[in-house]
């Protein structure tokens, strides 16, 4: 080979890297919280569209889903389909008849616009679901004669510390945390409208990560946790089911893109114990795992049988 194809071919192999390189900061840039609540520009009104049945004064239990991506759900229904087989996959593209949902992820890159079954492509984008399918499928397991609603509003990316600060924590109240009761309430209104007898049975919490990156803001999870629950109870107080409404936490994942995880987690535990209320669901020792996409995994993102997972332990808990 001559000297001159030698420097060709190494200028080659040196443009592929550098491609390579910039491929890999930019999805790494993509996983990483936007600490400025300002930036955001949270939707904060929402109208509900009218494609519900009238409910007959049907008492319903609801479900309120929130945190960041894993919550937004960035599991592929694809990969799903290829390790549940066609027949199982079907029965979560058709969905679950006694449980409906109304979701709104990061800010409207995917949304129902109104209550539909809960089914595959609730998630990130059509193409993705969250946590969801599996509290719905295991809901609809337990308690088929009774019917759900589950609301869901989530942004990835989103730390507790900023953009989710309820007003029980110093400082101003996050952005994500006005637009999450806002959307909560305007479903909850819908519903009663709708004329169904409601009440919240659990809010499931799948978020952290971004507040995993920075020692002071792992170390503060936990007063701002404790100050989440106590707004969330406080705001939706009348909708309360007997006995309070339950709080279903998870831990992130013990992986080192989460820097501090274990100091977020060991705030989820403490949190945890707090309240007969609250629960946390423990992923680790559960073996939740990303090993997706198989040729170069998503380490941020649960995989597809680990979100089924997830919801199925969120379902227990509830």
């Amino acid at each position: 080979m001559s000297v001159k194809n030698k420097v060709i071919n190494l200028s080659v192999i040196v443009l592929i890297c550098l491609v390579y390189l910039c491929v890999t900061i930019m999805g790494i840039i993509m996983m990483l919280p936007n600490n400025s609540a300002e930036k955001l520009n949270a939707i904060s009104n929402f109208e509900i569209v009218d494609n519900l049945a009238d409910g007959n004064g049907k008492k319903a239990k609801v479900v309120i889903l929130a945190g960041q991506s894993n919550a937004d759900g960035v599991a592929s229904k694809n990969y799903l389909k290829a390790n549940v087989g066609d027949a199982k996959y079907q029965t979560y593209e058709n969905g679950f008849d006694n449980v409906y949902i109304n979701y709104f992820n990061s800010n409207g890159t995917n949304f129902s616009n109104g209550f539909e079954k809960t089914a595959v492509g609730c998630g990130f984008t059509k193409d993705y679901f969250g946590p969801e399918l599996g509290i719905a499928e295991k809901l609809n397991e337990l308690y088929v004669d009774e019917q759900f609603f589950i609301i869901k509003y989530s942004w990835g990316g989103s730390n507790l510390h900023t953009q989710w600060r309820s007003p029980s924590s110093s400082g101003k109240t996050g952005e994500l945390y006005t637009a999450f009761k806002n959307f909560v309430n305007a479903n909850l209104h819908y519903l009663i409208l709708k004329n169904y007898d409601i009440e919240i049975s659990a809010v499931c919490w799948m978020q952290g990560e971004s507040d995993s990156f920075n020692i002071i803001d792992a170390h503060k999870y936990k007063n701002n946790l404790l100050n989440f629950i106590l707004d969330v109870r406080k705001d939706f107080d009348k909708y309360k089911a007997d006995g309070g409404i339950k709080f279903v936490d998870a831990y992130i994942a013990n992986a080192d893109i989460w820097k501090y995880n274990k100091i977020v987690n060991g705030a989820k535990t403490i949190v945890e114990r707090a309240s007969k209320l609250n629960y946390c669901v423990d992923t680790i020792s559960n073996n939740l795992t990303r090993k997706e996409p198989i040729e170069n995994p998503d380490l941020a993102h649960y995989d597809s049988l680990s979100q089924i997972k997830l919801g199925h332990l969120f379902a227990e808990k509830i």
